[in-house]
C-alpha cells in the first residue's frame, strides 16, 4: 500500500554528539534516537570499497553497538559497497520484511528508508575512521521546538517531560502517527495519546489530521479503538478551534460510536481490548455467559467498552454542536445518558463500592474503575472510594492505561498520587527508560511485560499532555483557547514553569511557591485562573487586591490578556517590596 495520507516531511542534517575512531572503526553517538540515515564523507580522499554501517539504538556494556538488544530495539547492518573514488556517500537501508507488507505505512520513495538509531558504527579494513566525517539525516514532521516547555523542582520529572517531547518530534518521520518500529501502522488510541502529547507540545495538527484520514481508510478492530476517533476529533477542535476535521469526517466520524451495538438498555454489546499486552489487565474478567449459548463465555457486555462509548457520545454531541447540528447534538446527549443510567445499573456494584468488570463479573479491576472515573462517571458519593482503590494499585497498567490512570487521579483530586507514579523509579516507570539508555518512550514498561517492544512508540509519552493539562493545569474551555482554564496542581512540588501552545501565542505559566504565580495570557484569549488547589485565602495581581475567601473556599480569578504577578494575600512584605500598590 502506497500511503495515501502524510504530512510535510522535512530533513535535518544533524552532527554527532561525541565521536569516537580506531585504525578501523569510527562510532558516534548523536545523543538521541529518531528515524533516519546517515551521509559519510571522506575528508581527505575517496572511500574504501565497502563498508559496514551499523545502525543501534542501545549500547553493550563493551561500548558498542550492542548487535543483540533483545524484543525489538533496533539494530540494523548494512554491508555497503561503495564505487571507486567517491569521497562521500548515503547507505540504502533495506525495508525489514513486516514493513514490506500492505499495513505498514512507507516512506516516500523520494526520502528512501529509515530506521531508528542513536549510535553509528563505520567499519572497513584500511579505514582512517579518523579523516570520517558523519552526519544523520533526521526525517520529521515541522516541529516548534520552542513552542512548549516544562520544567519543576523534580529533577527526574524533568527528564520525563523531555523524553516524551523528543519521542513526539521523533516520531513524525513517516507523516502520521505510528505504533513504533515493529509495524509501523497507525492505530487509533495510539494516535489519540499521540495526538494529546504532541498538541501539548507544538500545536500544529497536520500530522494528527492526516492520521484520522489513513485511520478512517485503513481503521483497526478494537471496540474502543474505534471511540477513540471522535475523541481526536473533539481534541482537535478544543484546542485549534477550527471544525475542519468534524465537517470533512462527521459521517464516517459518527459511525465509529458503533451505535448498532447497543441494546435495549442503551449499553453496547460489544468486546474490549481493555489493555495491551493482556498481561496489563489487572485480571480484569468480562464475567458474563451469552445466554443462548452458556457454553461460549465471551466479552457480551463490559464495562471498559461502554466507558469509552459514554465519552465518544459526548465528544460526538460537541462536534455536532460546533456544526450546527443541533438535533443530532441532542439526541447523541439523550443517548449518553440512558447509557449513563445503565452503567450505573449494571456495573457498580453496591457492596464494594466499585465498578465490577463487567455483566455479571464480580471482580473490580483497576480498569473497571479508573476509565469510568476519567470520563465522569462515577457517582461523586463514590468518588473518594474509587480513586482510594486505583490510587493502591499505583501502576497496575500499561503505558497505555497510564494515560487514563493519570488523568482519573487528578479528576478525583489526586495529584500526590499521580505526580510521584510519573516521577517514580521501578519496573513500571518512565525514568526506567530513561536510566537504560533510551530517549524515546517504550511500546511498554520492559520486556518482562512485551517481550517483542519497541524503543520508539509514542504511546509512551502520556506524561508530556498530563504534565501540560494537569500539573500546570492549563486546558482549553472555549475552542482554540479563546476561554482557558490554569489550576495548577504542584502535589509534592516545590515550582514549576511552563509553557503551552495555542493559536494566539503562548500561555506561560511560573509558580514559585503555592503564594506566588506569573502568568501570561495571550492576545484575544481570557484566562479562568483556579488557585484552589493552592490553599491560600486571598490574593492580588499585579499589586490590587482582587479576592477574598469565599464560603465554598475557591479562588477564581478572571483574567484578559496581558502578563500579571499574582501573590497571595501573606505575602505582603513581598508585594510591598516588589510591586507599588496600585
Amino acid at each position: 500500500m502506497t500511503k495515501s495520507h502524510s504530512a510535510t516531511l522535512l530533513a535535518t542534517v544533524q552532527s554527532p554528539l561525541s565521536a569516537h575512531s580506531t585504525s578501523n572503526l569510527f562510532l558516534a553517538d548523536f545523543g538521541d534516537a529518531v528515524f533516519g540515515n546517515v551521509r559519510i564523507e571522506c575528508l581527505n580522499g575517496s572511500l574504501p570499497s565497502s563498508l559496514t554501517i551499523r545502525f543501534g539504538e542501545k549500547l553493550a556494556p563493551d561500548g558498542r553497538i550492542d548487535r543483540n538488544p533483545g524484543g525489538n530495539i533496533n539494530f540494523r547492518e548494512v554491508i555497503s559497497k561503495i564505487p571507486p573514488g567517491m569521497p562521500s556517500f548515503e547507505p540504502v537501508i533495506p525495508p525489514k520484511e513486516f514493513h514490506l507488507r500492505d499495513e505498514p505505512v512507507k516512506m516516500p520513495t523520494t526520502l528512501g528508508e529509515v530506521t531508528p538509531f542513536r549510535y553509528i558504527e563505520v567499519e572497513a579494513e584500511g579505514l582512517h575512521a579518523d579523516a570520517l566525517a558523519v552526519s544523520r539525516v533526521f526525517f520529521h514532521a515541522p516541529f516548534n521546538d520552542h513552542a512548549a516547555d516544562f520544567a519543576c523542582s523534580d529533577e527526574g520529572l524533568n527528564a520525563v517531560w523531555e523524553l516524551c517531547k523528543h519521542t513526539l518530534k521523533a516520531t513524525t518521520a513517516f507523516g502520521v502517527y505510528i505504533d513504533g518500529e515493529r509495524e509501523r501502522i497507525p492505530y487509533e488510541a495510539d494516535a489519540y495519546i499521540n495526538m494529546m502529547s504532541h498538541f501539548a507540545c507544538d500545536l500544529d495538527p497536520q500530522v494528527a489530521r492526516a492520521t484520522v484520514a489513513h485511520l478512517l481508510a485503513h481503521p483497526t478492530w478494537p471496540t474502543e479503538w474505534s471511540h477513540h476517533m471522535p475523541m481526536i476529533a473533539a481534541m482537535d477542535y478544543l484546542y485549534t478551534g477550527e471544525t475542519w476535521l468534524a465537517a470533512r469526517h462527521f459521517e464516517a466520524l459518527k459511525s465509529k460510536l458503533l451505535l448498532e451495538k447497543a441494546r435495549a438498555d442503551g449499553l453496547l454489546v460489544a468486546s474490549a481490548i481493555v489493555d495491551w499486552p493482556a498481561v496489563e489487565r489487572d485480571n480484569y474478567n468480562q464475567g458474563m455467559t451469552d445466554p443462548d449459548n452458556p457454553k461460549q463465555v465471551g466479552p457480551m457486555v463490559n464495562t471498559v467498552a461502554n466507558a469509552f462509548y459514554y465519552h465518544a457520545l459526548g465528544r460526538m454531541a460537541c462536534l455536532a454542536d460546533a456544526l450546527g447540528r443541533k438535533n443530532e447534538a441532542s439526541d447523541l446527549r439523550k443517548t449518553a445518558a440512558k447509557v449513563h443510567g445503565a452503567f450505573q445499573k449494571v456495573f457498580f456494584d453496591q457492596a464494594q463500592g466499585l465498578f465490577t468488570d463487567g455483566e455479571g463479573s464480580d471482580h473490580a479491576s483497576q480498569h473497571a474503575n479508573f476509565f469510568p472515573l476519567a470520563f465522569g462517571l462515577v457517582p461523586e458519593s463514590h468518588i473518594a472510594h474509587v480513586a482510594d482503590f486505583i490510587a493502591a494499585k499505583g501502576m497496575a497498567c500499561s503505558v497505555y492505561g497510564a494515560q487514563y490512570l493519570l488523568e482519573a487521579l487528578f479528576a478525583s483530586g489526586r495529584e500526590n498520587d499521580a505526580i510521584a507514579l510519573m516521577a517514580a523509579r521501578g519496573p513500571r516507570t518512565w525514568l526506567r527508560m530513561v536510566e537504560e539508555g533510551s530517549t524515546m518512550t517504550w511500546e511498554a514498561w520492559g520486556p518482562e511485560f512485551k517481550p517483542n517492544l519497541t524503543w520508539n512508540h509514542a504511546w509512551g509519552a502520556a506524561p508530556a499532555n498530563i504534565l501540560s493539562r494537569f500539573v500546570l493545569g492549563v486546558r482549553p474551555l472555549e475552542p482554540g483557547f479563546l476561554k482557558f482554564l490554569v489550576s495548577p496542581r504542584l502535589g509534592p512540588l516545590t515550582w514549576i514553569r511552563g509553557k503551552v501552545p495555542t493559536p494566539h501565542g503562548s500561555i506561560t505559566l511560573t509558580v514559585e511557591t503555592p503564594e506566588s504565580l506569573h502568568l501570561t495570557v495571550p492576545s484575544s484569549c481570557t484566562a479562568i485562573l483556579d488557585l484552589s488547589t493552592l490553599g491560600e485565602t486571598g490574593w492580588r495581581v499585579n499589586g490590587k487586591t482582587t479576592i477574598h475567601p469565599v464560603p465554598t473556599n475557591a479562588h477564581v480569578i478572571t483574567l484578559q490578556a496581558g502578563v500579571y504577578e499574582i501573590l497571595s494575600e501573606k505575602c505582603q512584605r513581598c508585594v510591598e517590596n516588589r510591586l507599588p500598590t496600585r
